[in-house]
């Protein structure tokens, strides 16, 4: 079992992660206690990520850098 596992947000537009807004995407890689905690807060918006969402991500954020 994972110890560690990553959580994403879209500061945006919550729960929902098009490609036209990864730049308001966010991650964190965190442990498993901390992300049951942040997902079942009352701060909206963090989700566990699922296996290849961060690779996805840096993959599109790497090609709106110049």
């Amino acid at each position: 079992m994972a110890t560690y596992v990553y959580v994403k947000r879209n500061t945006k537009h919550p729960y929902t992660y098009p490609d036209v807004d990864a730049s308001h995407i966010e991650f964190k890689y965190v442990p498993m206690s901390t992300a049951f905690n942040m997902i079942h807060s009352k701060r909206i918006g963090w989700e566990r990520a699922k296996k290849g969402d961060y690779e996805h991500w840096c993959k599109l954020t790497k090609k709106k850098k110049p």
